[in-house]
């Protein structure tokens, strides 16, 4: 059964069929195999896996990214963005980065972020005269942070996954994800401050008050929805639909950017986008069964624990299999394959799950930059036009510094776990 399990998966993989459905084909192989289960425990075990309360909060998040996104709340996080750090070295480049991480706390979603801030910033840095493949590389490392700040889909499914709570992984992203946004925006400070790009104007703090006048209905989003989690006014999953409904009233009535026509292409891309999530977490969820039936994780954990029990080098083990499994699949695919192996060998050791949680979504936004099979640089691509080629090779200075990144808040854990112990209790 284990034979037939792994080589369904493996040869699904070498002939490019979608992850989805090769876990559920390796799965259906996996039964077939054993001639004593019935194969109608394959999409038994896909509804009891999708059958998950914090699971709706994954529809609700994308429908209110969607919303805000369509809404012209990303138009004024830039002008709010420029508004703050255009007139510093690499300033546009700096908007962009500080954009990402205002649209990240709205979205929950790096293509959404790319695609949001990218259609207007990128234009804006190539006019002023940045190269368009190192514009376009900006926007493709800033956009991780999409699933690192609250709220995020990653958080969500990482804690359904590993049964941890899914509010104090939201909470728990929030200082990391600020860290590494400082981070890109010195190191384009760095890179762009012996070229001759010009900045923007200083602004004065009336304009600053002003641009923050029109953005502040957007950034409120995250604010109530952090504040009603951290209150304990309603859960993570309530939260998602309250955000949905904010969402509508802000683009609807208060910028009014929104029409009602629009409605349907927006329930469309969300419902879509949402489909492909709750897919993949349904076909994996026989083939989790299955291995847990084939004591696959405690074999692996064995393995791992007679290599070495020393926390730190698991640690380093574990975050370098992710960077590895980021550049070839998708990270919902590696958080529903892997996570159920490196939990319980992470947890043996003494590392809190929440802030395991959080690093690894961290180490899986990293690989959404990472070639060839980075979403964000194909997102970024599909925004500016530029090939992926030079888009890489402008790219490696912003992932350098996202793997260092990652390193320092894996081994200062206070930096994930302080402020949801602040306020949900240790």
């Amino acid at each position: 059964m284990m034979t037939a399990l792994l080589v369904t998966l493996l040869v699904c993989f070498v002939i490019n069929v979608p992850i989805g459905f090769a876990l559920a084909v390796a799965a259906a192989a996996g039964v077939l195999a054993s001639g004593a289960m019935p194969p109608i425990m394959v999409p038994q075990r896909m509804v009891a896996g999708a059958d998950s309360f914090p699971l709706m909060a994954i529809p609700f998040f994308m429908l209110a990214g969607t919303i805000m996104e369509t809404g012209g709340v990303s138009r004024r996080i830039v002008h709010l963005a420029t508004s703050l750090v255009g007139h510093v070295s690499g300033g546009l480049a700096s908007v962009s980065i500080l954009a990402c991480t205002f649209f990240a706390a709205i979205s929950g979603s790096t293509p959404a972020t790319a695609a949001a801030v990218g259609k207007l910033t990128i234009p804006e840095m190539v006019q002023r005269g940045y190269r368009l493949d190192y514009a376009s590389a900006v926007v493709a490392s800033a956009a991780c942070l999409g699933v690192i700040i609250p709220p995020s889909i990653t958080m969500v499914v990482f804690g359904v996954v590993a049964n941890v709570s899914v509010g104090k992984l939201l909470i728990g992203g929030i200082i990391p994800g600020l860290f590494l946004s400082l981070l890109l925006i010195f190191t384009n400070w760095f890179l762009t401050k012996r070229k001759a790009i010009p900045t923007e104007r200083k602004r004065n703090w009336g304009e600053r008050w002003k641009e923050f006048a029109e953005a502040v209905w957007g950034l409120m989003m995250p604010v109530i929805i952090l504040g009603g989690i951290m209150s304990g006014v309603f859960t993570p999953t309530e939260s998602a639909a309250i955000a949905v409904v904010y969402g509508l009233f802000v683009s609807l009535f208060v910028y009014k950017e929104l029409k009602y026509r629009d409605l349907v292409t927006v329930f469309y891309k969300a419902s879509l986008s949402s489909a492909m999530i709750m897919l993949l977490i349904a076909a994996a969820a026989p083939f989790g069964w299955l291995m847990t039936i084939l004591q696959i994780p405690q074999q692996v954990s064995q393995a791992l624990l007679t290599l070495t029990s020393n926390q730190s080098i698991l640690y380093v083990l574990m975050l370098i299999a992710y960077f590895i499994l980021g550049c070839f699949m998708e990270t919902g695919a590696i958080i529903l394959l892997v996570v159920p192996i490196f939990a319980p060998i992470a947890q043996s050791v003494g590392i809190d799950l929440v802030q395991f949680g959080v690093v690894t979504v961290i180490s899986l936004a990293v690989g959404m930059a990472t070639p060839p099979v980075g979403i964000s640089l194909f997102a970024t691509c599909g925004v500016s036009g530029v090939s992926i080629g030079p888009l890489c090779r402008q790219v490696l200075p912003f992932l350098t510094m996202l793997f260092l990144g990652t390193f320092f808040l894996a081994f200062v854990p206070i930096l994930s776990t302080w402020l949801p112990d602040l306020v949900m209790g240790g």
